[in-house]
Parts: C-alpha cells; structure tokens; sequence
C-alpha cells in the first residue's frame, strides 16, 4: 500500500525528500516533467548525491532543521534535472517515514510561466555558501555559481575585509547565527547581500544564505543622492552637507565654512526672469567648484546661497581663499540670449571646531558674518564673531518680550521740552517712548525701536504712542488750562493712506485741536517712496498738524523735494549742534540759510553746553531742545518741574 497516497489529491507537483540519503522516495506524476523522468520509478532510483554541491546539502539540512520545529517553508528553489536550469517556488514541509526519520516534503507551486513578476526576485534569493571553520571557500549552491559563478577562494576575499570575516567566524560560532547586509565580493563584482548566517556544528562550517539586494540598494542610493543633491546645480544640498560633514567629523582636521550670498540676485530674476537666474546659479557653481577643487566641499544652501567647507591645511589665509571666491565670480558671466551679467557674492566664515563643533551652529554662525557683510558694503568677506551670536540671541530675546509688552502695554512715554529761543519758555514737549522690562532692565529705544520696525511691531507701537500721548495732551491742556504743542515721532511704516483717518479718530476721541500735535518724520522716511509718502503727509498737514522733518543733515533730501514736502519744522542733528569741527559750523549755518529761504522753523537738537546754545542763538535758531535745559522725564517730574514750582529763567513756564 502506498504510505503517501493522501497526497494525490494535490494538483501541484510533488514529491519526498530523504535528506540523509539524497534520494526522492515519492513522486506523483505531475513531478515528472520537472524533473524530465521519463517515469516514476526512474525518478525514484535516481541519486541525487552526485548532483548537490555541499551548499545545497547544507542548505537542505537547515531546511530540515527548521522544519522539525513544524515549520513551513517558502522559497524559490533552483533545479538542475539532466543539467537545465529551473526556477520554482517552493514550500518544504516535514513528513513521518515509517522508520521514525523524517523526510521533507516539497511541493511546487508555481513556476516561471505563472509568477513572472516574482521570479524577478528568483535571481536574488536561494543563494547559498559554504565556508570551512578556518574560512576557505567549500562550494556555493548552483543559483549562486550559476549567477556569479565559482570563483571564491575564502571569506575574508568575500566580505573585503580580513578582520570582518574571522569576527563572523567567531560570531556565529558563538551565537549560531546572526543576520546582516554587506556589500560583498563574489570573484567577479561588487553586490549588496542580505545575509543570514549559521554555524552548521556538526560539520564546523559556515553557511551564508544570501538575498541580492543590489537594485534594492541602487534604488535607495538614487533616491538618497535625489534628496542630498541640488536638482538645477547637482551640488549638495544643504542635506547633503550636512550628511557629509557629520559623517565626517570624527576624521577631519580644523576647516572653514563659508557661507555666500549673491548680491543683487533677484535684480537678474527681475530684470530677465527666472531662467536667466537659473542659468546665472549654474554657472556660479560651476566656478565655485573650479575654485575649491578636491580641496572641500560646495553646495547650495538655497536660493542664492551657497556653502563651501575647506580643511585649513588646503589654503594660506581664509581671507586669501574669500577673496579669491569673490575675484573669481566678480568676472563677467556670459548668459546664452542674454549676454553678459556681472554680480558680486557677500561671504561670511566660520571655523571648526573653534568656533562650533557642529554642522548647524557654524552655518548660523557663518550666516551672520555674511550678514555683516552686507553692512559693510558687500562683495567682501567677513569673520564670525562671538559678539554676533550674543546680539543675535539678544535680538532674539528683545524680540520676543517686546511681543509681550505689546500685549501687556509694558511702555511709558516721557517728555523732553523743546524751548522758543526767541523768549526762553517751553513751545512744547517731544514725547519718546521708554520701556523698562522686568528681566531685560530698561531697553533703549535705540535698540527695540529699529527692532519693532523690522519685524512690523512698530506699527501697533506707534498707535499706543498716539492714543498716550493725546491723551497725556487732553488732560494736560484741560487740567492746566495751557496751550502748547506735543510731538510724536512716526515710523516710515506707520505712513499708509489710512493714517490721516486714524489719527483724526484719536483727535476726535480726546477732543485735542490738531494745531497741537505736531508729527516728527526722519527725512528718509519721509522720502523713501516719496510719490507714495507725500499725499500721506498733504492729508495730515490739511488736518492743522504740524510736521516736522527730523534728524535733518543725516538722511539724503533732495532740496527739489523737500520745499514740496508740507513741513513747518527742519529739526538739526545733534550731531552737528555737538561737533567741534568748522565743518559742523557750516553746515548749522547753511542748514539756517535754507529755512530761511524756504520759511520753515528750525530746532537744534543735542544742546548740552552754555557756548552751544550761544552758538545757535547767534545764527538765529528759532527753538532747541536738549539735556541743557532737560533731560526726557516722566509726566510726575514733568508735571513738578514746569507745572507746580516758580519759573527759573532756564526753565520758564509754558507760554500763555
């Protein structure tokens, strides 16, 4: 009776393997063809001993191993029948003999024909090698030899290392087996394996089944390269550098970042359009790279910016290496259909590891020297400094408490009084903001001031000071029963169309006559976007208010655009007012020669010395203000001083 007629029920083919003696104990018919017998029985008589390399033996016997623990198998199988290459993939499973051994069940179930899309996976998969304890190379399985043929000699030449191939010996015979991938060796090229290793005890040999895992590999190499390099320059990425230097960092000696900026870049976009920007970014790599060499590493940071890393052993000074970075790319560039561009690159350096020890730090910290750059007028090179990171991280500090002060409304305005030289009493009073923080101390208005206005804060600044110091206005012409004026300084940002509307909301609200406020402007703030500006300035000059034109000497006024402006009052720099030089003489007096010929009224600023103020009542200055007669005060000093006390001739009181 046939012990395994149960199994003729299965449309696959089929058959009993005898590990232990080589032989195919039971087959049903549809395993003839696999195998090309011409019959059961010549199959069965078959020995298959001659026919296995000794990694195909050992595979099997793992296979039997595993199986023992009622476990199933599932693998691609590689046969040679009558020496032709078949592919199949396979489940081994265990089977009783009568005996008490067990055999291994192997069936078919699917081919070639029916599994195309997996057999792709055939060529990766059921490879196998043989190594002795010592090492030396035994035999490889026929899917092995058949795809990299039989050209090993041991497994140091197979792993490319000799130190890595006796720490596998020892590991596996240790643990019995261990999992890794490698890129390996296979006597004819490089491949990527997945490898599960075991230590066959019986024998004291290695066994090394294989998964190819190389186009796997290519993929994930191409799509990290895709992630770390720059698609229009094939530079680095700011990723890719990153990667690189931190990888690296353990092995390279001092070197320098650098970090560059395009000056006027977005010029060229605007000019000629994005292409030709794209065209100008490629070659500006392309002579970067011919600059730095093999010498470090360049990438593209983003936008126009760039990064380059150069060991300090490859360059005599890093100022030498930045100029001749900038020599290089302040040549003309020749742009297909556009013709030749010039441009300038702003750069700043840091060093490691004395400046920072890693990768995101110094690119901070070179960011800023560029920056600092740029102030100093551009196309140059500039160091980092440690008082740069303690400024940045003031900024930064400043910045967000003066969010919170803004929602607390965490300011006070004092008064500073502004004297009518023509009788020596107070005209009125400039108020000025200050801001006392409970952690930071009292902040200059020189350093939060410049700060609201580049982060837009100054906008909702200057409206708190509007509606204070009206208000401070109403209460102090109601409850004194003096009239006088109050001046605010305004921002450039704070001159939209709508600020003659929001201001007559605030007259309005306090009840305030407009004759009495008076509107300070910087003269770059009032000519900067001057068509923009003046209808701005026409519409709150209609209102009554006066205005003044601050800080003047400093900015850039064009004398054209300045007897158009609708000022009443030119307020001089202390700058000069406090300058030794005959120079500073000239200018107070040309500065008079133009009011006068223009009728505006002219405040001297700064006035801190009896001979200053000699001076400008000389050339016959209509009003000044300055630490001489006060310094900016509080509204209770201001209120003791020029409200409650008898009038001293330095300090008369307001005029009637």
């Amino acid at each position: 009776m046939d012990p395994f007629s149960p199994l003729h029920y299965l449309q696959n083919p089929i058959w009993v393997f005898d590990v232990d003696n080589k032989k195919i104990l039971w087959a049903n018919d549809k395993s003839l063809r696999l195998w090309g017998a011409v019959s059961i029985e010549e199959l069965l008589n078959r020995d298959f001993s001659q026919d296995m390399s000794a990694a195909t033996i050992a595979t099997l016997i793992e296979y039997q191993q595993t199986i023992k623990l009622n476990k199933v198998i599932k693998t691609w199988w590689h046969f040679n029948p009558k020496k032709i290459t078949k592919n199949m993939l396979c489940l081994f499973s265990e089977i009783p003999l009568d005996d008490g051994r067990i055999a291994m069940l192997i069936e078919v179930i699917a081919d070639e024909s029916s599994l195309r899309r997996d057999l792709a996976f055939s060529d990766c998969s059921n490879l196998a090698l043989l190594f002795a304890s010592d090492g030396n190379f035994i035999s490889a399985n026929n899917a092995f030899s058949n795809n990299y043929g039989d050209h090993l000699i041991d497994l140091s030449e197979f792993t490319g290392d000799t130190n890595l191939s006796l720490q596998w010996l020892e590991d596996a015979k240790k643990n019995n087996h261990f999992k890794c991938n490698r890129l390996c060796w296979t006597g004819q090229r490089h491949h990527w394996f997945d490898i599960e290793a075991k230590w066959l005890n019986d024998n004291s040999q290695l066994l090394l089944q294989l998964v190819n895992i190389t186009k796997d590999k290519e993929k994930l190499n191409k799509e990290k390269y895709n992630a770390e390099h720059d698609f229009l320059t094939g530079l680095m990425n700011r990723r890719g550098i990153s990667a690189a230097l931190k990888a690296s960092h353990h092995h390279l000696s001092h070197y320098n970042l650098l970090f560059l900026d395009l000056d006027g870049f977005k010029l060229v976009n605007d000019s000629y359009g994005h292409a030709a920007g794209d065209k100008l970014l490629r070659a500006v790599a392309i002579r970067l790279l011919n600059v730095v060499k093999d010498r470090g590493l360049v990438a593209r940071f983003g936008g126009d910016e760039f990064i380059i890393q150069i060991e300090k052993r490859n360059y005599t000074t890093i100022a030498n290496f930045a100029n001749q970075i900038i020599e290089t790319l302040n040549r003309p560039f020749h742009i297909k259909d556009i013709g030749e561009l010039s441009i300038s690159c702003s750069i700043g350096t840091s060093s490691y590891p004395d400046d920072a020890n890693n990768f995101d730090t110094l690119v901070t910290q070179a960011d800023m020297a560029m920056h600092r750059a740029k102030q100093r007028g551009r196309n140059c090179y500039y160091p980092f400094l440690q008082e740069m990171a303690d400024a940045l991280y003031r900024k930064m500090t400043l910045r967000h408490h003066l969010s919170q002060a803004l929602e607390n409304h965490d300011f006070e305005l004092y008064y500073q009084p502004i004297i009518n030289l023509e009788n020596q009493q107070v005209k009125g009073f400039e108020a000025l903001i200050r801001w006392h923080d409970e952690s930071l101390g009292q902040v200059s208005p020189a350093e939060f001031i410049p700060l609201a206005e580049e982060t837009g804060q100054i906008v909702p600044l200057g409206l708190w000071v509007l509606h204070h110091a009206c208000q401070q206005l109403a209460y102090w012409t109601q409850h004194y029963k003096k009239s006088f004026i109050i001046s605010i300084n305004l921002s450039r940002a704070q001159l939209q169309p709508n600020l003659a509307d929001t201001i007559q909301q605030i007259i309005n609200q306090y009840n305030i006559n407009p004759s009495q406020l008076a509107l300070e402007i910087t003269e770059s703030a009032m000519l900067q976007d001057y068509c923009e500006t003046k209808p701005c300035l026409d519409a709150l000059a209609a209102m009554g208010i006066e205005l003044y034109l601050d800080d003047f000497g400093t900015g850039y006024s064009s004398l054209s655009q300045l007897h158009e402006l609708p000022i009443s009052t030119v307020k001089l720099d202390q700058s000069f007012v406090r300058g030794e030089h005959t120079s500073s003489k000239v200018i107070i007096e040309a500065t008079k020669a133009i009011c006068d010929k223009l009728n505006l009224k002219i405040v001297a600023e700064g006035v801190e010395k009896q001979a200053q103020l000699d001076y400008i009542i000389q050339c016959g200055f209509d009003y000044c203000q300055g630490y001489f007669f006060s310094k900016p005060m509080p509204v209770h000093e201001l209120e003791q001083k020029y409200f409650h006390t008898k009038v001293t001739e330095k300090t008369a009181l307001l005029s009637a």
